[in-house]
């Protein structure tokens, strides 16, 4: 490193020590570390913006009620040094207003807690990185520190990443460092990987990608081709298909067409999972064994909108779900199959007003049903307030199996039938171009319990 960049470097990490919340997580203290930050550095193409949103939220259910605020802070850095250092910091933080209550061996209990608040962190520090562009190759950026990567799958982790283009079809990323995960220790494990794009012709990318994560007790590997092809701007398409340790993986596919004389857009995707989802497979995103279950499935799904004239559009959609049997009687009956069909219609009869109602209807195996119809009324009377209202009607059938029973050779079943009614109401006020407040009220009436459900939000929110 010649002593140029070494000195742009330094200043670089001055800066970064400053935007650190050592010294405090108050907005105030931020600002201040940010305009200490910005006078240090004496760089006069140094751009700072980012935003600040607030939020308060009231629950109440059955006796109980819950008060939380909500913070969430994102800083993106410009220029440090102009033209060859950028930088960026997010984070939230979480305050429970009540308290949590405590069961009787002391443990904390918050029967409101969010599944990504499971962890009971206040704070979540989600990027924080360092640019150093031009290292190398002109159009390169070497980013450190705390980051996601898009294309390796979002993958979140502290470490460093290089993207580079050695020549103008083919762009180029490596990565490495440390997963980062809020429920759980990672000490000694790693990951790390590289991905390869490139144009094949005028309507046509591919990528080609493989990164590997090792922990004590096991290390996999993953590796996947991706493709988007256009055949005309109205009829676009895209695919993956991933391995797993050298087994097939994943395939997942895409196609947008839309046809202009009758004004039909349709959406097709299908996805197939070829093996089961273990608790030590390379899966970056939680949420996926929870929508998509632990065995192989194949899914597929169908969405149009028609637009009827000026005043009136049309939506509509159908999805299939058909599992793998495991052979397991628990694990059949948890991987279940389903049907779903949705539609709707929207009618503006006036820019300032907008009419919708929307239904659909899931069939799901084991004769569990659900009926839902929502309506919407939204009013706009000028860009700066937005009034929306509307009523939300669910209906359910469930039959579900003891599984404590089960193991005792007893198959008990049970069936419940509760429906659900949701009113609500929304404002949205923008005073200014980057300033922004928004309230909203819920109410659930259903017919299993004697209590219903309140919920109050307020947020504020600032752009600069």
């Amino acid at each position: 490193m010649n002593r140029t960049l070494f000195s742009v470097f330094l200043a670089a990490a001055a800066a970064w020590g400053a935007l650190t919340p050592a010294g405090g997580w108050g907005e105030d203290a931020i600002a201040a570390k940010v305009k200490n930050a910005t006078k240090s550095m004496a760089f006069e193409s140094t751009k700072i913006s980012g935003s600040l949103n607030s939020t308060y939220q009231f629950r109440s259910y059955d006796g109980r009620e819950d008060n939380d605020l909500y913070e969430f802070l994102s800083l993106r850095v410009k220029d440090i040094y102009k033209d060859y250092i950028d930088g960026a910091f997010s984070m939230s933080w979480h305050e429970d207003l009540d308290g949590v209550s405590r069961l009787n061996a002391g443990e904390k209990y918050d029967p409101y807690q969010e599944l990504d608040l499971s962890a009971g962190a206040r704070f979540r520090y989600y990027a924080g990185y360092i640019d150093f562009k031009k290292v190398i190759f002109d159009d390169s950026v070497l980013r450190v520190g705390r980051q996601y990567l898009e294309e390796i799958d979002n993958v979140h982790f502290d470490g460093a990443s290089y993207r580079f283009s050695p020549s103008e079809p083919v762009d180029i990323s490596l990565f490495g460092g440390q997963p980062i995960t809020y429920y759980s220790s990672l000490d000694g494990e790693a990951v790390y990987g590289t991905n390869l794009q490139f144009q094949l012709a005028r309507a046509t990318r591919a990528a080609v990608r493989y990164y590997r994560y090792d922990a004590d007790s096991y290390r996999d590997d993953l590796s996947a081709v991706e493709v988007w092809h256009a055949f005309q701007p109205n009829l676009q398409s895209h695919a993956k298909f991933t391995l797993l340790d050298a087994e097939p993986y994943m395939f997942s596919g895409d196609l947008f067409a839309r046809v202009e004389t009758m004004d039909l857009d349709a959406i097709v995707h299908i996805t197939r999972l070829m093996n089961p989802v273990s608790d030590h497979t390379i899966n970056f995103d939680p949420y996926f064994p929870l929508l998509n279950g632990y065995e192989p499935f194949t899914y597929g799904s169908l969405n149009l909108t028609k637009g009827l004239g000026q005043y009136v559009s049309l939506v509509g959609g159908f999805d299939l779900r058909e599992a793998d049997s495991a052979y397991d009687p628990v694990s059949d009956y948890l991987n279940k199959d389903y049907w779903r069909v949705t539609g709707g219609v929207e009618f503006y009869p006036t820019e300032q007003l907008t009419l919708s109602v929307n239904g659909e209807y899931w069939d799901v195996d084991s004769k569990d049903r659900f009926t839902g119809i929502t309506g919407e009324v939204e009013y706009r009377p000028c860009k700066k307030w937005t009034l929306s209202a509307g009523v939300d009607y669910g209906e359910y059938v469930q039959v579900y199996r003891d599984e404590f029973l089960y193991l005792f050779g007893q198959d008990e079943t049970f069936r419940i039938t509760p429906d659900a009614v949701t009113y609500y109401a929304r404002v949205r006020w923008k005073p200014a171009a980057k300033i922004y407040a928004g309230a909203s009220f819920e109410v659930e009436d259903n017919d299993w319990d004697n209590d219903n459900w309140y919920s109050f939000r307020l947020e504020l929110g600032s752009r600069f």
